[in-house]
């Protein structure tokens, strides 16, 4: 039988007894303390739904974190503590993505908060982040193996580079300008995976901030999972790379944080990053099996201060300073003394010219989702069983780097497997959100929530509003069906449900008191990208279906929704056969788009074209909307730029996988496919340049 150690000490007097009497070192080598602390007593807290406050003591937040060291220490011990660790192990306004200055950018879920991608672009330079995760070419070429043993071979170089290239848009050109190479150790585990601009009055970009974290980014099979494969441990670096003269790109400055990051947003001249840690206590043994290692494990762990449980950051290299501090850490207001958390979930802003911490807040939860607003943070947490899942909403307002933590409400179900943040948005100060429930009996439950700040009970977002209710009780979506897609325009939200056919629902949200359903329209196929057009028209990236609901290939659909109540399909384009793919199917910035004029919307999306199992060709595929404000829009085809083919190039799947991206710039369009730089002009199809190459 493992050992353990006796019975006695209650928890309850731990928030103060064990930092005074059994707190830190006595200054030898060995941690001093008390030792009987019952680990069979703790349990895991749910702290995704309840209420918060950062008004604990300090003593209470620090052994709070302690037990959550205590409960994974413990599980190598053979204990089996109460509760659910549910400690995550993963990471509006008209769309955003189209520049006033004639070529497009990364196309974002609320207009004005930009997020990180690979491929940046500021009217003369492409930025794009290369590494071996975005190209199985790439992978091979530096492991020097071919695709039958990729999965057996030692780790490659890990080479991380900031590739820069000079666009002639009159010509669909690009020229090779400059490449900057990260300093990575053989054993490091940063990836280089994505980027932000930070630009001066004209426009021009002055800064590439470079993100990279930790990932399971090397071995065969690294690139395929890659990038959203995060380890539960990891830490993360932003580097600064001055391009004033973008031939002649130089580090200017790095910040690295404790955690993995989870997602990140840049609002201005304002860095927001969303990372994961959890409270770490050097030279535990967690498989500890006797009385004295798991006796000295306890010390180790009560001996550690609160700082050191909680994240930290360095500027430039320099000192370790705190990331948060247990001010700005908001727990469970309910704390007990034998639960614990093992996640801390960091919310924290710096100014993306000088690299200062702006300000900072924690929580621990399960993180499922962020969305933000211009104003506003939302963290969305889930908890409870498969058939009693909830959702806690956690605002933060976010102005200009600080962030103050404003409530908590609670709605029943999940938040899907599909992108989260087009499953909430924000208008007027109402949040509204759609969520998926499990009955029971293994339905489905699908609904839509308003919520809203309680002005008579602070830290409370009040439930205002939900559909179905009982004087609307019909259900969204048909028995069986699950969503797919969901988008938000102004006073409407589009949801998408599917199992054989695909019911596209119009609900009107405008009095945010009174949600309803307007209309729907049943199609074969399904929706999973919706992307709205002055809330007349939704461009539809999807699948198509037969009537038995089997899949059948990639669709492009235009819906006219001027009349709510008679939501109709204008025109569908399919794109290859069974098991065709598209990264825009789950990635909105793999979709890109421009407004050529009030009557036209150009727009791009990467697809791999198969036929069964058989692949085809790889490349970027050209649409456009026209006569859009004319008494009918409709939807053509422009042709393909095709990087790779079975035919051509003799391979039997694609050597450039992952993470493809394209710019618009007047009739220039260019296109991102693995590390490769493609151009051609929008209206020839014949007229495709590249790979260009350095």
């Amino acid at each position: 039988m493992l050992s353990r150690f006796p019975l006695a000490l209650s928890l309850t007097c731990l928030s103060i007894l064990l930092l005074s009497a059994c707190g830190g070192s006595s200054g030898g080598s060995e941690p001093r303390g008390r030792e009987d602390i019952d680990y069979s007593n703790l349990r895991w807290d749910d702290p995704a739904l309840e209420p918060l406050t950062n008004e604990h003591e300090a003593a209470m937040v620090a052994e709070y974190l302690r037990n959550g060291v205590r409960l994974r220490v413990g599980a190598g011990y053979g204990f089996e503590p109460e509760g659910e660790n549910t400690a995550d192990n993963s990471g509006s306004p008209m769309p955003g993505g189209a520049d006033d200055d004639g070529y497009s950018q990364t196309n974002v879920h609320v207009k004005g908060v930009d997020e990180a991608d690979r491929l940046k672009y500021d009217g003369r330079h492409l930025f794009v982040a290369e590494s071996p995760q975005y190209s199985l070419d790439h992978f091979l070429d530096q492991s020097d193996v071919n695709l039958g043993v990729a999965d057996s071979v030692a780790p490659p170089e890990p080479q991380q580079t900031l590739s820069i290239y000079r666009t002639q848009p009159q010509q669909a050109n690009a020229q090779p300008l400059a490449q900057y190479d990260f300093m990575r150790d053989q054993d490091s585990p940063l990836v280089l995976s994505q980027l932000y601009l930070e630009k001066d009055e004209n426009g021009v970009a002055e800064s590439v901030l470079a993100l990279s974290d930790s990932r399971m980014a090397y071995g065969g099979w690294g690139w395929g999972t890659m990038p959203e494969l995060a380890l539960y441990q990891g830490r993360a670096r932003v580097e600064w790379v001055d391009v004033t003269s973008p031939a002649n790109p130089v580090l200017s400055g790095s910040l690295d944080i404790e955690g993995t990051l989870l997602n990140s947003r840049k609002v201005g001249s304002v860095l927001y990053l969303v990372s994961r840690t959890s409270p770490a206590v050097a030279e535990l043994e967690y498989s500890a099996s006797d009385g004295d290692t798991q006796a000295r494990n306890e010390r180790l762990i009560q001996s550690a201060p609160l700082e050191s449980l909680l994240p930290g950051y360095r500027v430039d290299g320099g000192e370790r300073r705190p990331l948060v501090t247990e001010g700005e850490c908001y727990l469970p207001q309910a704390l007990e003394p034998d639960e614990g958390y093992s996640d801390i979930v960091t919310v924290s802003a710096f100014d993306a010219n000088t690299r200062e911490r702006l300000g900072a807040v924690c929580v621990n939860a399960r993180l499922t989702g962020v969305y933000m607003s211009l104003e506003n943070v939302y963290l969305a947490a889930e908890g409870g069983s498969w058939n009693e899942r909830k959702t806690a909403l956690h605002k933060f307002a976010a102005n200009d780097g600080a962030i103050e933590y404003r409530g908590t409400g609670l709605v029943p179900g999940g938040l899907g497997n599909t992108d989260p943040a087009f499953r909430m948005d924000e208008k007027d100060g109402f949040l509204r959100v759609v969520t998926t429930a499990w009955e029971q009996t293994g339905d489905l439950v699908h609904s839509l929530h308003v919520l809203h700040e309680n002005e008579e009970a602070a830290g409370e977002l009040a439930v205002v509003a939900r559909l179905p209710n009982e004087s609307r009780p019909a259900p969204i979506g048909k028995p069986g069906e699950n969503i797919y897609a969901v988008r938000f325009l102004g006073e409407r939200a589009y949801v998408v449900t599917f199992e054989q056919v695909d019911p596209l629902y119009v609900i009107d949200v405008g009095d945010p008191l009174a949600p309803k359903v307007l209309g729907e329209l049943e199609i074969p196929g399904v929706s999973d990208y919706l992307h709205p057009i002055d809330g007349d028209y939704l461009v539809s990236v999807g699948r198509s279906a037969t009537e038995d609901g089997w899949m059948t290939g990639l669709k492009v659909e235009l819906f006219d929704v001027r009349d709510d109540q008679n939501p109709l399909s204008v025109a569908a384009i399919e794109i290859g056969g069974r098991h065709s793919w598209s990264e825009a199917l789950h990635d909105l910035r793999a979709f890109n788009f421009i407004r050529t004029s009030d009557d036209e919307l150009r727009f791009t999306i990467p697809a791999s074209r198969y036929d069964e199992w058989e692949w085809q060709d790889s490349g970027l595929h050209l649409f456009s909307v026209n006569g859009i404000s004319t008494a009918q829009a409709q939807l053509e085809a422009a042709g393909a730029l095709v990087a790779e083919s079975a035919d051509r190039d003799g391979y039997e799947y694609p050597r450039l996988s992952g993470s493809d991206r394209s710019r618009i710039h007047g009739e220039a369009v260019y296109y991102l496919h693995g590390d490769q730089v493609w151009a051609r002009f929008w209206g020839d199809a014949q007229s495709a340049n590249g790979p260009f190459t350095f």
